[in-house]
C-alpha cells in the first residue's frame, strides 16, 4: 500500500536493487490495484538497502564497492571488466559428458542431483536437503521452490 501511494513504480524499485521476484510481483500488484482491489502485497515490507547491501532483507553485502557505483549492476559490471571473468575457477563435475554451446562448459555440482541428501528444486536445481525449507525469507532455489508453504 504505501509504495502504491507515493507513485513508486517498479522499475524504481529495480534501481534500487531490490530482489527482481519483489520487482515482478509489486509490478503484477500494481496491474491488479488497475482492475481490482488488491491486498496480497499490501502488507508486504520492502527493505530498501543502501548499496553495498543487498536482498530481500538486505543480508548481503558485496565487498568491492565504491561510492562513485548507483546500482549493484554497476558494481558486478565494474568488477568483471577489472577482473576478467576465467571459467577454469569453477569446480566441474566431469564423469558427465554435455554439450553447451560452441565450447566445452562442465557442469556445476548444483546442476547434478544424485539423491542422497539432496532438494531438486521445481526449474531442475539441485540443493542439500538441509536447505529445503529452512527459512522461508531466503530461498536457496532460484525459482524459490524450495520455501514454497505445502
Amino acid at each position: 500500500g504505501e509504495l502504491s501511494k507515493l507513485s513508486i513504480t517498479s522499475q524504481q524499485l529495480y534501481l534500487w536493487s531490490a530482489p527482481i521476484d519483489l520487482v515482478e510481483r509489486y509490478q503484477f500488484y500494481l496491474n491488479q490495484l488497475l482492475t481490482f482491489n488488491a491486498i496480497s502485497l499490501e502488507k508486504q515490507v520492502f527493505y530498501n538497502c543502501t548499496l553495498p547491501r543487498f536482498g530481500s532483507m538486505c543480508q548481503y553485502e558485496i565487498i568491492y564497492y565504491h561510492s562513485n557505483h548507483s546500482s549493484l549492476y554497476e558494481m558486478i559490471r565494474d568488477y568483471y571488466l577489472l577482473y576478467e571473468y576465467n571459467p577454469t575457477n569453477f569446480t566441474c563435475y566431469t564423469h558427465l559428458q554435455c554439450n553447451r554451446g560452441p565450447f566445452p562448459v562442465c557442469l556445476n555440482w548444483s546442476e547434478i542431483c544424485d539423491g542422497d541428501n539432496e532438494y531438486r528444486c521445481t526449474n531442475g536445481q539441485c540443493i542439500p536437503q538441509s536447505f529445503f525449507r529452512d527459512d522461508i525469507n531466503t530461498p536457496d532455489c532460484l525459482d524459490g521452490s524450495d520455501e514454497v508453504p505445502k
